[in-house]
């Protein structure tokens, strides 16, 4: 399992998990931001199964299965595994996305093991999510690239389970920038480098991990829930949406076992109604790193967010990330 880390290896742990078709890089500025803040904090990031530079599953069955290879609950057992090759008994873990419902999984079968639960861009359920079916599963990976690996002579389930989204698509890393890795709020150099990494993703990776995904309904499961967590979310989130997602979770929350007993916190990010200019969205650890570093920060410290409320300002044509001191929306959940 590659993974990348910064600060002191007895230092304070904080885990980073990547969504869908990411990997550790995702949560590298955030890190670098956080590293600043709290140099303390013995912080990593992992490349998470079949993502980055991590292996593929190795089962027989993997190939002509995909989902059966990927279960989330798979995924948090990496982690379990992880922790404790390295030896880190107990962990702050900070999920985006995919990452966010593996970190809810994760909490959920070791809650002696979460110190902390960090949700960015979540939702209580993935179950029919229509970008995940439409945009991502049934077109392109099960669509026009497992059409054009066919052509190729690469259809077969162990072709396609090892083939890459750039053997599939022509220049893909562009398809990426343009289609999936387009954020109008991050930083383009960064997303180069994200789009880069997409396209070496194997198709075996992506369909297995988003039919696992589409799969995923804690809302039973997170009323056991006990351990302090804190949502992050952008409002221009065009994947996981305030409904049916943040009301979903927000709902999940109330009714978990801690609600009211430890520190729980969903605040939201961006400016409302602005759907005709860019504001900070999914991926707000891209977007705003450092205001994302000084929430974990707070919540780590004090049990709450910052009440400082992050938006992206478009006036001088690119983005910029401010603030405004005491004006976030949060809920606190009781």
């Amino acid at each position: 399992m590659a993974y990348v880390e910064i600060g002191p290896a007895r230092g304070r742990p904080v885990i980073f998990l990547h969504g869908l078709a990411d990997s550790a890089r995702s949560w590298w500025p955030t890190m670098q931001a956080l590293h600043r803040m709290a140099p303390s904090l013995h912080l990593i990031a992992v490349d998470q199964r079949g993502h980055g530079q991590s292996s593929m599953p190795a089962g027989a069955s993997c190939p002509a299965d995909p989902k059966s290879c990927f279960r989330m609950p798979y995924f948090a057992q990496d982690l379990s595994d992880f922790m404790t090759v390295r030896g880190i008994r107990r962990a702050t873990i900070a999920g985006h996305s995919m990452g966010s419902v593996i970190a809810q999984d994760f909490a959920l079968d070791h809650p002696g093991r979460t110190e902390r639960l960090i949700l960015v861009a979540t939702t209580d359920r993935a179950v029919g999510n229509p970008f995940l079916r439409d945009q991502v599963l049934n077109e392109p990976v099960k669509g026009a690239w497992t059409k054009a690996l066919r052509a190729k002579g690469r259809g077969s389930p162990a072709a396609l389970w090892s083939a890459t989204a750039a053997d599939a698509q022509p220049g893909a890393v562009g398809w990426m920038k343009r289609n999936w890795v387009f954020d109008p709020v991050a930083d383009a150099r960064f997303l180069d480098a994200v789009a880069r990494d997409t396209a070496r993703m194997r198709i075996g990776a992506l369909a297995g991990a988003t039919e696992a995904l589409l799969a995923a309904d804690n809302r039973a499961r997170l009323r056991r829930l006990d351990t302090p967590t804190l949502v992050l979310w952008g409002r221009a989130d065009e994947i996981f949406r305030q409904t049916p997602d943040q009301s979903g979770i927000i709902a999940a929350l109330r009714q978990s076992r801690g609600a009211g007993r430890v520190p729980m916190f969903w605040k939201a990010y961006g400016e409302p109604g602005q759907r005709h200019r860019p504001e900070i969205g999914h991926s707000v650890q891209w977007e705003a790193p450092a205001a994302v570093a000084r929430d974990i920060w707070s919540f780590m410290r004090t049990g709450r967010p910052t009440t400082d409320h992050a938006y992206a300002d478009m006036a001088s044509g690119r983005p910029v990330i401010r603030t405004r001191p005491g004006k976030a929306a949060i809920i606190e959940i009781r």
